[in-house]
């Protein structure tokens, strides 16, 4: 019987050089990711005590998109671009309104006098305040204007102003489409390496947790064969919600766009759309697979017919709370976090104003800025676990949508 050591030996020269010790013994970390006793190579071929696929086909496989027979990923990603690059647009359109809004407010502060407040006021601002002179609901609403979405560019497309703000862009989108671009730069790589004999650390660190979301999350409950054309989706939906929450840990260099930085999770209008998606899948899906009236009947267990319409309402309440669950339970974890953490911050302000600037009440800035910096850390572990619960209901909430007698 060949060995594992026989299968070595006649492997192709990059399976020895990438390969021999598998990507997670190299990493030193064999177990992390769920894939320890499998060896994952670079080469065209997975060593393995078994007969494995070769690594291009293992890739074609994982980048299928469903429904499209034979048309990878890649046209997605192109799709995508395109959106990414229309989206590049209004945000230079974006900034030359906000240089020019900037030019005119200056050319106004020059108008009025620098050191004449009546004036300043009479250009249109409010007389600055320092924080001293705030009120606390002054300092807090200053604080946290910058935690709700607020329009950034208006598009004048049509002369009634209802029709142009259907069409704003808030503060929320161009991270979205700065995630996207991160997806592209991170992710075409991989598609290409393939061709490639050699393979850097990153990708193989990405092919892995690529693994990961397909073996231990869509495979485990889904099954292989019916997981894997939903491998692809998944696969978005989880690095896109990473990657918006790890870009919401970026501090913030200013107030407007583009130094504030937004986590475009935060908001309830974004968590709410992709659940909407989940949900529309799970109604669909379920209504192909189990018909129409087969679907809504199969809602409800066996049970007497006297108690059908009761347990009909709580199941029909029960399908509704799941995408509800899933927005409220993203957007209020990764606002929740940044809420905390500005609290944090505002306090030390908050004594200074207490004590009426006394140097000894800047001692509290150790024990607040040491918060937040505690809550700082605590965020970096939530930016990937709300990733993954939500990718991971959303396979066990389509799941039971098509397999309800489970």
């Amino acid at each position: 019987m060949p060995t594992l050591r026989d299968s070595r030996a006649s492997a192709p020269p990059s399976v020895h050089r990438f390969g021999q010790l598998g990507v997670w013994s190299r990493l030193g970390v064999p177990g992390w990711l769920g894939v320890s006793g499998r060896q994952v190579v670079s080469g065209r071929q997975v060593v393995s005590g078994r007969q494995g696929v070769s690594g291009r086909q293992g890739v074609q496989r994982l980048l299928r998109l469903p429904g499209l027979a034979g048309v990878p990923a890649l046209s997605g990603l192109l799709c995508a671009l395109l959106w990414l690059c229309a989206g590049a647009a209004l945000t230079v359109g974006v900034s030359t309104a906000g240089v020019r809004a900037q030019s005119d407010a200056a050319g106004s502060h020059a108008a009025a006098g620098p050191q004449d407040p009546k004036g300043h006021a009479a250009a249109g601002h409010a007389p600055a305040k320092s924080t001293l002179d705030m009120s606390n609901k002054e300092f807090f609403d200053k604080q946290f204007s910058h935690s709700v979405p607020y329009v950034i560019f208006t598009p004048q497309l049509s002369p009634d102003p209802k029709v142009n703000q259907a069409f704003a862009i808030y503060n929320v989108q161009p991270w979205q489409w700065v995630a996207l671009g991160l997806m592209l730069v991170l992710f075409l790589p991989i598609a290409g390496s393939f061709q490639r004999g050699s393979v850097g650390w990153g990708t193989r660190v990405l092919r892995g947790w690529c693994l990961w979301i397909r073996d231990e999350m869509v495979y485990k409950v889904m099954g292989k064969e019916e997981g894997r054309p939903f491998v692809p989706y998944f696969l978005f939906v989880f690095f896109f919600i990473a990657l918006q929450n790890v870009l919401g840990l970026i501090p913030s260099a200013g107030h407007g766009f583009p130094l504030a930085i937004y986590t475009a999770t935060g908001t309830p209008y974004v968590t709410a759309a992709l659940a909407i998606i989940t949900f529309l899948m799970m109604i669909g899906l379920g209504m192909r697979k189990n018909g129409v009236l087969g679907f809504w009947t199969g809602l409800v267990p066996h049970v007497p017919v006297l108690l059908w319409p009761m347990m009909f309402a709580i199941e029909l309440v029960g399908l509704v709370v799941k995408p509800f669950a899933l927005t409220i339970r993203l957007f209020a974890n990764m606002l929740a976090g940044h809420l905390v953490i500005g609290s944090a911050i505002a306090l030390i302000f908050l004594f200074a104003k207490m004590q009426g600037g006394a140097i000894t009440s800047y001692l509290t800035a150790f024990p607040c800025a040491g918060l937040a910096v505690f809550i700082y850390v605590i965020e970096a572990f939530v930016t990937l676990l709300q990733a993954y619960i939500f990718t991971f209901l959303s396979i066990n909430f389509i799941h039971q949508a098509l397999h309800q007698d489970h």
